[in-house]
């Protein structure tokens, strides 16, 4: 889901915001795109947080046009901190060139990698989303 249609609360409006700012810490040549989909009805797309970042051109060093950063929050019952799961792809139209889960080893995959330094700072990114959406404001039990 859009990120801009998932602003429920002051909480999550502040974290979708320190998402980009976050992002563009390490990429500020990067635009956010808080509605990076159509409006459609997809179920699957329901329960996720999605971003676009465009950079101006094609950026050779990070061998992409724009990444489509998705963010799945999963409220466990039994644990205060939510689990994140953080999806980011690399994409030149029409195609996905990379991609990357932080689930088992984080391992990027794709035709055409991003260089060493720009693969590092997007594993930073990661590292720092698990951190901003770890913290839960004192009232939120989840």
């Amino acid at each position: 889901m859009n990120a801009s249609s998932n602003v429920s609360n002051v909480e999550i409006a502040n974290k979708i915001a320190s998402t980009a700012t976050l992002f563009r810490k390490y990429f500020p040549d990067a635009s956010v795109n808080f509605s990076p989909w159509d409006n459609s009805n997809n179920e699957s797309m329901q329960d996720t947080i999605d971003f676009a970042f465009h950079f101006p051109g094609w950026s050779p060093l990070i061998e992409c046009r724009a990444i489509l950063l998705q963010l799945r929050i999963e409220n466990d019952k039994n644990c205060r901190v939510p689990k994140l799961l953080v999806i980011m792809r690399g994409m030149i139209v029409p195609s996905e060139r990379w991609r990357v889960a932080t689930i088992g080893d984080w391992e990027m995959t794709g035709t055409h990698l991003p260089q060493k330094e720009q693969k590092d700072n997007l594993f930073l990114v990661c590292k720092e989303l698990y951190k901003l959406f770890s913290k839960t404001s004192a009232g939120n039990k989840n």
